[in-house]
């Protein structure tokens, strides 16, 4: 929301919308999306009822009534109706009479239970529809998938009413924040309409892709940046929010290096190492007879930074 709000302090321009970076996608993903939760390709499955999904909308309800027998459509995400919750303590699908829209009822499911209700397989999708024979329709988990130009996930959102609402090629909607209208809020418009646009600029960029740390050395200078380096708590906070996008990376290398022969950690910018956020453990195998270089990385679990041998591989940070 923040950002949000620093836009609209930006913006001045004659055009009734400006263009920001989310778009659709043809791809259903499940609000439960720790990987951990399913097996094989029990996030796959599907139970669409006939014609389904037609575009009605980005949400997807299960539907009992008129002679359905728990297949699902898509529905625009502002509907009220019933829902189903998933409880991962007790293994339990939880019905709640209560009518939510999509958001209201996945914000309640992830603060009384776990999540909203993901389907995995024929037989779960029999219990829940056993489940809500007596309200006929109720939402569950699975939603369309919206994106980032940087090809991060949509978290936050700040639609208009009854938006997004396009309904047809899914894969050319994108998303304008409407500046005439308070409190500004988004639209989904075809990529191919022609407004202003706002820009975003951080001098941090992840790499959402594997590499050992010579290789992402490399990366970085080859586009004219280089491997951050973090001589400040300013600079540790910034580092802090840019991993948390990482890639199934459970660290994320840094412009550390350690020199054998002085026994000093360096930053490939030329700099010694003052201001530092080590583990408590992180030098435990700089002693051993090996030879293999050690170069340094943070933590995505605790934010620490840790020393690593060069042959890993992870995720890693460019500086402009």
């Amino acid at each position: 929301m923040q950002e949000q709000n620093d836009i609209k302090q930006l913006l001045n321009s004659n055009s009734e919308r400006v263009w920001i970076g989310l778009r659709s996608t043809d791809t259903w993903i499940w609000s439960l999306s720790d990987p951990a939760s399913y097996r094989a390709n029990e996030s796959q499955y599907r139970n669409w009822s006939d014609n389904q999904p037609q575009g009605d909308g980005d949400c997807v309800y299960m539907d009992c009534g008129n002679g359905q027998k728990g297949q699902w459509h898509d529905a625009k995400c502002t509907e009220a109706l019933h829902f189903i919750c998933y409880n991962d303590s007790s293994k339990e699908f939880v019905p709640v009479m209560e009518e939510k829209t999509w958001t209201d009822a996945q914000k309640y499911c992830r603060q009384y239970h776990t999540d909203l209700a993901s389907v995995k397989n024929q037989s779960e999708n029999d219990q829940i529809q056993n489940i809500i024979t007596s309200t006929k329709q109720a939402w569950i988990g699975l939603h369309r998938l919206w994106v980032w130009s940087d090809n991060s996930t949509s978290t936050f959102t700040h639609w208009k009413p009854g938006e997004p609402n396009e309904n047809n090629n899914r894969h050319n909607i994108c998303t304008s924040i409407d500046i005439k209208h308070y409190p500004r809020q988004w639209t989904d418009e075809k990529c191919s309409e022609e407004y202003p646009f706002v820009c975003y600029d951080d001098k941090l960029v992840l790499i959402r892709e594997n590499k050992t740390w010579t290789e992402a050395l490399r990366h970085c200078r080859n586009n004219d940046m280089d491997l951050v380096s973090v001589d400040s708590e300013q600079m540790q906070q910034r580092v802090k929010m840019s991993i948390t996008k990482a890639n199934v990376s459970d660290h994320v290398w840094l412009g550390l290096r350690h020199s054998s022969v002085l026994g000093i950690w360096f930053w490939v910018n030329g700099q010694t190492v003052c201001y530092d956020q080590w583990a408590p453990d992180y030098n435990k195998d700089l002693n051993k007879c090996d030879t293999t270089v050690r170069t340094g990385a943070i933590r995505t679990s605790d934010n620490k930074w840790i020393s690593r041998p060069e042959t890993d591989t992870y995720n890693f940070i460019c500086s402009k």
